[in-house]
């Protein structure tokens, strides 16, 4: 794509996680006071809730920066992202793996959120690493963002009566990354498979994350990541 459409299309992206962040949480979250709730988020939920929106409105700021070409701001936020980033991966991991100790979910459901968001921090990770490659930090970081939004699409589907459909939870997930990839082979002439990166974590997870976690090395795995996340926390 040519700089300024490119710089277009990813400033849309950021206002379009915003809106699909606050639909899907905003009664549980957001507006929870608007709603009939029965019971308050527990203090695990609200810190993730918190963490996740200074993440998601922290993107969109930064893409927004990049197509009003202030660049220096977006380096200086770019360290205060990485900062965030290290407090999302237990906070988004720690929610998951308790409904497994607490016995409100099975192993393999709470496994297909854990591999999820761990592609998502790793994509993440490789767009900090690739900060001074634009092409490849910007692709890095929309693939992150695919992995990070099944939560707050599938909350958004029970709206539409959509809750089982597949097509609608998963294609509205990997529709930003499909998009830029018609773009890229419209404007490039040639295949950008980066793009693709996170529309194959999404269905290789989906089709596959059950055989590992049902088996004995993902219950051990599990029971591992309760250790490390969950039992430090039951004193305090």
């Amino acid at each position: 794509m040519k700089p300024k459409a490119e710089h277009n299309y990813f400033a849309a992206t950021g206002i379009w996680y915003i809106l699909i962040v606050f639909w899907g949480f905003a009664p549980s979250f957001y507006l929870s006071n608007f709603f009939e709730n029965p019971e308050p988020l527990p203090k695990h939920l609200v810190i993730h809730g918190i963490i996740f929106t200074i993440w998601i409105v922290l993107y969109a700021i930064q893409v927004l920066l990049i197509r009003f070409t202030n660049f220096q701001l977006h380096q200086q936020l770019g360290i205060f992202g990485l900062c965030i980033l290290i407090l999302m991966i237990p906070s988004g991991i720690f929610p998951s793996i308790y409904k497994v100790y607490a016995g409100t979910t099975t192993i393999d459901a709470a496994g297909h959120n854990v591999f999820r968001l761990v592609c998502g921090y790793i994509l993440i990770i490789l767009a900090f690493i690739n900060r001074k490659k634009s092409f490849l930090h910007k692709r890095y970081m929309l693939g992150g963002m695919v992995m990070l939004m099944s939560a707050a699409i599938f909350r958004m589907s029970f709206d539409f009566n959509l809750e089982a459909s597949q097509l609608f939870n998963k294609g509205l997930q990997v529709l930003p990354a499909l998009l830029l990839f018609v773009f890229d082979f419209a404007w490039y002439k040639k295949l950008v498979f980066i793009d693709l990166i996170s529309v194959i974590m999404v269905f290789a997870i989906y089709f596959f994350a059950d055989y590992f976690w049902l088996s004995n090395l993902g219950k051990v795995l599990m029971d591992s990541l309760i250790y490390l996340f969950v039992t430090p926390f039951l004193s305090l």
